[in-house]
């Protein structure tokens, strides 16, 4: 999957991933799979959740919402 576009808080409209956010991404991918762990959310309590690496998990992080400047 190739994501290309995340929704910004601040400006209330999807954007365009800037090559540093898809640069992150791709460095937090990378730790993940060296480790086969994987960030995952528990939508219950609000939680992060450390779980066994999937493609999934890393695919449904890169479509975070951004909250930055």
């Amino acid at each position: 999957m190739n994501v290309m576009e995340n929704w910004d808080c601040k400006k209330r409209k999807y954007v365009k991933q800037s090559k540093r956010l898809k640069d992150f991404f791709n460095e937090i991918e990378e730790i993940c799979k060296k480790y086969d762990y994987s960030i995952s959310h528990e939508d219950g309590h609000g939680a992060f959740e450390i779980k066994k690496y999937t493609k999934d998990n890393i695919d449904w992080l890169k479509f975070a919402n951004l909250n930055i400047d």
